[in-house]
């Protein structure tokens, strides 16, 4: 079970690398947020239909760049400010995601344990658990799809559409970015620290092989505790 099974907001909708990078390049544009949700509805035009370009599309992607919760705001201004420091972009859509939307992050928690466990995930396996943890109702159902689907679509899982969830490319990070992502599972997970040693085994990132973090992010510090225990935790 996932240690801490926060729900927050649903992702209602699986998205893709293009519309997420439409919302980056939005969200970079030096304009209030206010605007760059307009600017952000006429560039979805181009991708989907003008109902979700106004629509559930343009919310949870609002949510992810444009105007993300507060506990993910700084988190995620610096990953938009420092973009080029990721090799491949998905690692931004990827740790923003999981920073605005602990129900993604959750899923792919389930995910990511049943991969270690069995080698592969049954969508049915997972959207059932999703509802053990969060609700036996429709929208649980269809958000858990949602979230699996957008890590298919992102190219970190294969399969679904009935058939079995299997790894899909394991991506890398270098030690810049690997504070962010850090920072990142602490966010979906609703904690303030994590042990050192269990950040390799996280299910939430069973898509990245993280780097040791240089220190240079900001947002979160290594400590040593009592016996000699290190820890990653939140700058107050």
């Amino acid at each position: 079970m996932i240690s801490n099974p926060r729900r927050g907001m649903i992702l209602d909708r699986d998205l893709t690398p293009a519309l997420l990078d439409v919302a980056l390049r939005v969200a970079s544009a030096p304009t209030p947020w206010a605007a760059q949700r307009r600017l952000l509805t006429v560039a979805l035009r181009d991708h989907v239909s003008i109902q979700e370009a106004e629509g559930k599309t343009k919310k949870c992607l609002t949510r992810v760049w444009v105007n993300p919760p507060p506990a993910a705001a700084e988190m995620i201004a610096w990953g938009r400010e420092h973009q080029q420091l990721a090799a491949d972009r998905r690692l931004l859509h990827l740790g923003a995601l999981l920073a605005a939307f602990p129900f993604a992050g959750g899923v792919a928690a389930l995910v990511g344990r049943a991969l270690t466990l069995d080698g592969y995930a049954a969508p049915e396996d997972i959207r059932q658990r999703a509802r053990g943890l969060w609700g036996d109702r429709p929208a649980i159902d269809i958000g858990a799809r949602k979230a699996y689907t957008t890590l298919v679509r992102l190219g970190v899982l294969a399969g679904g559409h009935g058939a079995p969830l299997v790894r899909g490319e394991a991506l890398e990070t270098d030690a810049e970015m690997s504070g962010w992502l850090i920072h990142a599972y602490l966010l979906t997970r609703g904690i303030q620290s994590v042990n050192e040693a269990d950040l390799s085994a996280a299910p939430e990132l069973f898509w990245v092989k993280l780097s040791r973090p240089s220190g240079t992010y900001p947002l979160v510090t290594r400590q040593t505790e009592g016996g000699r225990r290190v820890v990653w935790a939140a700058t107050p």
